[in-house]
Parts: C-alpha cells; structure tokens; sequence
C-alpha cells in the first residue's frame, strides 16, 4: 500500500487522461455511499430497506498553484478537463489518484471549473468538480427470464463491457501499427 509520506509525489496531483496536474491537488467528497431506500412499516413496528445500487460519484479536486511554472502549465491541464464536456457527448478520461482508486474513480468528465483565486502570496486556487462517467447498464427484465442452458446471459453484458474510449483506444493502436511498419 501506498502513502502519502513515503510518495509524497504521488498525492500531490492527478493524472487525467495523459496529464498531469499542475501544482498541489488537495481532494474533497470523493465517498463511496450505497443508495438505499427506507420504508416505514405500514400497521407493523420497524422498518424495512432496499438496496438500489450505488449512485454516480462526484467529487471535487483543489488545485494550489503556487509557482509561476504552475500557474502557466494551468490552461493547458484545464483544456484537458474541458475537452471531456466540449463536444455534442462527453468524453470521459481515466484519472488516478491513490484516494480515488481507493473507492473506485477511474473515468470522470468536467463538471465546473471554477473561477481562479488569487492569495497575497501570489498564489492561485482553482477548485474543478468531476463527475464519475458510468453509462446506464440494461437492466434484466423481471417478467422474462432466460432458460437454463438457453446461451442467453440475461442482456447485461453489452453494458458491462462499454468503453466510452474504445473508438479513440482503436485509432491509437492503428497509428502505432502504421508507425511501427514505417
């Protein structure tokens, strides 16, 4: 396991996509909750609950850029946050942080980049939100349900198996094919 003391590099950014944040990260809302559903008994003392899945994470990202060299490398890493929302569908990009891989971020879009903040050291905050990009897995039907030894695994794998990136992966590895054979 990993820690903050003994790779202190490590925690200072995130890696989105290819980039690599520019100044200190510092992460905040990056929980992990179940989204259950409470029910009072109805005639009946106690109360049920039923589990409905875990909701889409979000989480916000501080980033200090105390160094000119940071403040200059911002636009650049802000571009990459911004390209994910830019075009007609979001783009998701995978991030890694030990705290975020800790409870399973690993593909975000932009939500907000917020505006810059300036302290009388010379230094600037900027404060981004993410959002975890999950596309919608198809849920089995509960009125149809395949027969053993039918080959049928219940609709579900389509979804599980979606990479949001899989066109861009595909004209990478065409690219470095064609470059190799050069």
């Amino acid at each position: 396991m990993t820690a903050p003391y003994l790779y202190p590099d490590l925690y200072r950014s995130i890696v989105l996509g290819k980039a690599v944040s520019p100044g200190v990260v510092t992460l905040s809302g990056h929980d992990r909750e179940a989204s259950w559903e409470v029910a009072e008994a109805k005639g009946q003392t106690g109360a049920s609950s039923t589990l409905n899945g875990s909701p889409v994470g979000e989480f916000q990202a501080s980033f200090y850029l105390a160094s000119v060299e940071d403040q200059i490398a911002w636009p650049a890493f802000q571009r990459v946050i911004e390209s994910t929302v830019n075009g007609p569908e979001p783009v998701a990009l995978p991030v890694y942080h030990p705290d975020l891989a800790a409870n399973r971020f690993t593909e975000v879009c932009g939500r907000n980049v917020g505006g810059i903040v300036r302290d009388s050291n010379g230094g600037v905050t900027v404060l981004v939100k993410f959002i975890e990009y999950r596309p919608a897995k198809t849920k089995p039907s509960s009125g149809a349900k395949a027969s053993p030894g039918s080959g049928s695994s219940g609709g579900g794998d389509d979804a599980d198996s979606y990479d949001p990136n899989e066109e861009r992966r595909n004209a990478l590895e065409d690219l470095l094919a064609e470059a190799s054979e050069a």
